[in-house]
């Protein structure tokens, strides 16, 4: 049995270099490749693995992996900024998604149950898909990053409730007595979760780390992970959602870095055999005899979405542009609804053939996201053109200025940088005003006396109240290139002479930022290698000097 799966692993991912290879050539995303590296090794294609109940096992075992990994990664205080955006935006946003998904499959005949369980699980989006582009595409501190990263954790800890609610839909649970029974568990789960991850799990660590040993550290972390794993698992819950809370009781520990520096690189590899489990899970001729079907069930769940997204986002007090970008990146199905659907096809909520037909619609929004993402710029400025309200193209938070200042230095992004300037700026009396598209960020700022203000600063209007036609310089110190170069060019059309100085966080090129009309680039990337190569240079002249 070890040689079998042995010898699948091997076929797999021997075959997943060819097919990435290939996509890499045609600027493919690698995600999309995974899929079709499973379809052609599954036994509808080559049939080079064709057990059925090793495909699934290889599936929940790479579902396990990757949750644990997705879990160590959701710090309660990564996303502090975002609490309101988080837990606001991530319950309308499921609560809405349930509502409208029941009311459409209420009118064409489905059933209560199987329509509220369908409900949940289009409610849930890919963390693994959107986090990882964020990532690769050096976006996840971007606006729109931020707010799709938040909604994301959110729908991720709703995904336990939901899994507990399975029995209940199924009518295996029944009178108060039984429902009281899953309230209490869960109950017992969250409080489980809280007390070890404050007491029991952070001692464990701290014993392992004590003893300097890189061996023992990832064994305890692989430890702590196979034993609530196990544990929620006899509790009669999936072992995914087990790895999951694992993942997350070691994230709120003072050793979550030093955990993540030793899973983390492997996450990539629980991702690709994740996606590829899932491709030898699908069903062609399935998908073959109700393509159709399945391809407007796909495209009516990305628009019911995409709509539901826009609407969160404006409630929120959003721009447009912020709105459209992470409604773009929250419009999949994601690996929790697998999941879900685990636990609706084994409580029989759901059959074999509805299964594979949800399975192939969470598939194949996962596989569309990276499309959808890299259009998702030009998406937003065709949007921004529509003769939508003001309160809609610039937020409901946004405010004119009272008094419009004159040579005044202009500060778009109170991040870190743009934080540090508002205070030299404050110390030096040189008049400013600060600019940001955080409601939390700017009302906390504005309380403690800060000239600061809610607007999208790609929005020439919003430029325009700010007076930058007559603005004596302008640092532009957000995460988002594309809107920096935005920014850019627009404050370059209001002001000829004002002095545009640009933030970059990476490598990116520079020459659309001048060409936008951009007076200094500075990539601290680029900064901090050009200091760290003049030191080197310097200790290889003999003159380095050795504490």
């Amino acid at each position: 049995m070890a040689l079998t799966i042995l010898k699948d692993i091997v076929i797999i991912f021997g075959l997943a270099f060819f097919v990435l290879v290939l996509f890499q050539r045609m600027k493919m995303p690698s995600i999309v490749g995974f899929f079709i590296t499973g379809i052609i090794a599954g036994p509808q294609v080559l049939g080079l693995v064709q057990d059925g109940g090793q495909i699934r096992l290889m599936a929940e075992a790479g579902v396990i992996l990757l949750l644990f990994a997705i879990g160590l990664e959701l710090s309660t205080e990564r996303f502090g900024e975002f609490k309101r955006t988080a837990i606001l935006g991530g319950t309308l946003q499921i609560l809405l998604t349930i509502i409208i998904v029941l009311i459409l499959l209420l009118e064409i005949g489905l059933g209560l149950k199987k329509a509220l369980f369908i409900g949940f699980l289009i409610s849930l989006s890919s963390s693994a898909v959107v986090l990882k582009i964020l990532q690769d595409s050096e976006q996840l501190e971007s606006p729109h990053g931020m707010v799709s990263a938040s909604i994301l954790i959110f729908q991720d800890l709703a995904a336990v409730p939901m899994i507990l609610l399975v029995p209940v839909l199924a009518g295996t649970v029944w009178g108060m007595v039984n429902l009281f029974n899953i309230i209490l568990k869960g109950a017992l789960i969250i409080a489980f979760t809280l007390v070890a991850a404050k007491y029991l799990v952070p001692r464990i660590l701290h014993l392992a780390a004590k003893a300097k040993s890189r061996e023992l550290f990832l064994v305890t972390v692989i430890f702590i992970c196979a034993s609530v794993t196990w544990i929620t698992s006899e509790a009669g819950l999936s072992p995914a959602l087990g790895a999951f809370i694992a993942g997350f009781m070691v994230a709120q520990t003072d050793y979550a870095h030093r955990a993540q520096g030793i899973i983390l690189p492997f996450e990539e590899v629980f991702l690709s055999f994740f996606f590829v489990s899932l491709g030898m899970l699908i069903d062609l001729n399935f998908l073959f005899a109700n393509y159709a079907l399945i391809l407007a069930a796909v495209i009516l769940v990305i628009i019911i979405k995409f709509f539901i997204n826009n609407i969160v986002g404006f409630l929120l007090g959003y721009s447009s542009r912020i709105m459209v970008l992470a409604a773009i990146m929250l419009s999949q199905v994601g690996e929790f609804s697998f999941i879900v659907s685990e636990a609706g096809l084994r409580y029989g909520v759901i059959d074999n053939l509805m299964f594979q037909g949800l399975l192939l619609v969470s598939i194949m929004t996962m596989a569309f996201t990276p499309f959808m993402i890299m259009a998702s710029p030009r998406i937003a400025e065709h949007f921004m053109k529509f003769p939508l309200p003001r309160k809609v193209k610039r937020g409901r938070y946004y405010k004119k200025p009272r008094e419009p200042l004159e040579d005044h230095l202009i500060i778009v992004g109170v991040g870190l940088t743009g934080r540090k300037l508002v205070d030299i700026a404050e110390e030096n009396n040189i008049p400013y005003i600060g600019v940001d598209i955080n409601p939390e960020v700017v009302n906390r700022m504005r309380e403690e006396g800060y000239n600061i203000y809610y607007g999208d600063a790609t929005h020439i209007n919003v430029l325009r109240h700010f007076n930058v036609s007559k603005a004596a310089a302008m640092v532009v110190a957000i995460t988002d290139y594309d809107s920096t170069v935005h920014v850019v060019h627009e404050a370059r059309h209001l002001n000829p002479l004002m002095k545009i100085i640009v933030r970059m966080r990476g490598f990116e090129d520079e020459e659309p930022l001048y060409r936008a009309g951009a007076d200094i680039v500075i990539s601290e990337k680029k900064e901090a290698t050009r200091k760290i190569a003049g030191e080197i240079f310097t200790c290889y002249k003999g003159i380095c000097e050795l504490e």
